[in-house]
């Protein structure tokens, strides 16, 4: 599987990135769709040098080639317990769909990223503080998380919605009309915590908190909650991690789209993601990584681990996180 190249790509292609930048120097009030099914691109455009007649809210152009930030080692806080968007393999390295997405951003714009495991009760926090230079963790884009890691998430890449996790014998929970009398479990802080509350209706008396989603559906399997509110993505994967066992119930009654946390101060990073965000989306590559991790796919082999090993489930068009190094504080699912 060849490696993400980041060498000089077509006129075309530069231009597109011209305008991508451009772009992330919004409000970012206004998310365009990603385009799907095209092919992975097998050559981009190499950074080049900031231009320092930049303008002052985005990230620095020069000729037209996205800005490079020269090599510079980011340190990526995650909460590394979200399978397929990461977790960790047997080694105790962080894998799956945001690590791989992460290394073909640094391979656009010249970045040498490391993963390292936190608890996400806290995440936010430890961001504001300076112990990470930005957060990926499957994070749902929220203002108020802006406002307590000191922060400004990138456009959007990738959406998902909030789903009913129950055990696949329930007949009785068929959807969130079903959760009025339910014991919920959730993870404490996320946005499942207040969707089952806010948009399900669930009274804060019947809803058990963990702190961790992997808690929450070991709770449902011991029969100590009804259902489990979390990400269609983790619901799906629990589905496949054991046959016969769970069932999503419904269809997703929350949107939302997930993004980098960036620090105020790092405009320079923010806008090299933004414009390296545009190209994978519109490239075919975010499409190459959804299929490589299964991601919103109940795959029994995803889920035991083959895929985060770089087994039959990857893709020829990416590697496994090729050239990102990763530590772990966190434990996996």
């Amino acid at each position: 599987m060849a490696r993400l190249a980041s060498r000089r790509g077509s006129a075309a292609v530069i231009a597109a990135l011209f305008g991508a930048l451009l772009a992330a120097c919004g409000d970012g009030s206004v998310y365009p769709p990603p385009v799907h099914n095209l092919p992975p691109a097998t050559a981009y455009p190499a950074p080049g040098s900031a231009d320092a007649g930049a303008d002052a809210g985005g990230g620095a152009m020069s000729q037209g080639i996205v800005a490079s930030l020269n090599g510079m080692a980011l340190t990526i806080g995650t909460d590394a317990t979200y399978p397929p968007m990461e977790s960790t393999d047997t080694t105790g390295a962080i894998v799956g769909f945001d690590p791989d997405l992460m290394t073909a951003i640094c391979n656009l714009v010249d970045c040498k990223p490391t993963f390292k495991g936190t608890a996400w009760d806290g995440i936010f926090a430890a961001l504001s503080s300076g112990e990470f230079d930005a957060l990926m963790s499957a994070i749902s884009i929220l203002p108020e998380r802006e406002v307590s890691g000191k922060a400004k998430f990138t456009d959007p890449y990738y959406s998902v919605g909030q789903v009913i996790l129950v055990k696949a014998a329930n007949t009785t929970i068929n959807g969130v009309g079903d959760l009025a009398t339910a014991t919920v479990g959730v993870q404490q802080g996320t946005t499942g915590d207040t969707a089952a509350t806010e948009k399900a209706g669930v009274k804060d008396e019947n809803v058990k908190r963990f702190d961790s989603n992997a808690l929450a559906v070991q709770a449902l399997k011991n029969g100590d909650v009804d259902a489990v509110v979390c990400d269609d993505p983790t619901a799906q994967r629990y589905v496949g991690s054991e046959s016969g066992m769970f069932r999503i119930a419904g269809e997703p009654f929350t949107h939302e789209d997930y993004g980098i946390l960036v620090p105020t101060d790092r405009r320079d990073v923010l806008a090299a993601f933004n414009a390296a965000i545009d190209t994978l989306k519109t490239d075919g590559t975010i499409d190459a990584l959804l299929a490589k991790w299964k991601v919103g796919m109940p795959d029994d082999a995803a889920a035991s681990g083959d895929a985060a090993s770089g087994g039959a489930a990857a893709s020829d068009a990416v590697t496994n996180t090729t050239g990102t190094t990763s530590t772990t504080g966190a434990t996996a699912p």
